[in-house]
């Protein structure tokens, strides 16, 4: 069991680790210290120990039976409290996007076709950024009360009050879901 200083844990941190936080990755990392090279799932920690889990971009990546692997999990190490941070592409405007591409009104789309596809599909740069799975605001809030979280608040001030940014905070038209799920 790993004892830590810290209370707090990312998923997926690739290249980027976030300070202050546990860091995981199922890929090794050059010049990243993980502790945990594994499946979110497979995270060895106490129960109830975290204050906040962090995913960034990663969700999607996982297959549904994995996804709802890892949010199970991410409940019951979470302290009662404590939040779970993610975000998904929103599904429901990125496949009015791929209807407007296919059938002949990309004009209307903010991104090009590449940019819908990779979407849609991930954008394939490394073994493991392919999206497998893909979810609605109506279906993932479904899902997270299925788990047990108690309150869910959606909204990209979830990240950006913790100063956390990324380029797809800002971009118009990049539709995300995103999430803090309370326990």
């Amino acid at each position: 069991m790993k004892k830590s200083k810290y209370d707090k844990l990312e998923l997926g941190c690739g290249q980027k680790p976030t300070p202050g936080y546990l860091h995981q990755d199922v890929t090794p990392q050059n010049l990243v210290n993980l502790d945990f090279n594994c499946n979110p799932w497979e995270i060895v920690l106490p129960k109830n120990s975290l204050s906040e889990v962090l995913a960034l971009g990663v969700m999607e990546h996982l297959r549904f039976n994995d996804f709802d692997k890892t949010l199970y999990h991410m409940e019951g190490l979470l302290k009662k409290g404590g939040s779970f941070l993610f975000d998904v592409p929103d599904m429901k405007v990125w496949s009015e996007y791929l209807y407007n591409l296919t059938h002949g009104k990309s004009n209307k789309n903010p991104f090009s076709e590449e940019h819908v596809w990779a979407t849609i599909y991930g954008w394939q740069r490394w073994e493991g950024d392919e999206h497998k799975c893909g979810w609605t605001k109506q279906g993932l809030t479904k899902k997270l009360k299925e788990v047990g979280f108690s309150k869910i608040e959606e909204g990209v001030n979830v990240f950006t009050e913790k100063g956390i940014e990324r380029g797809r905070f800002t971009r118009e038209g990049d539709a995300h879901i995103y999430i803090k799920a309370i326990k």
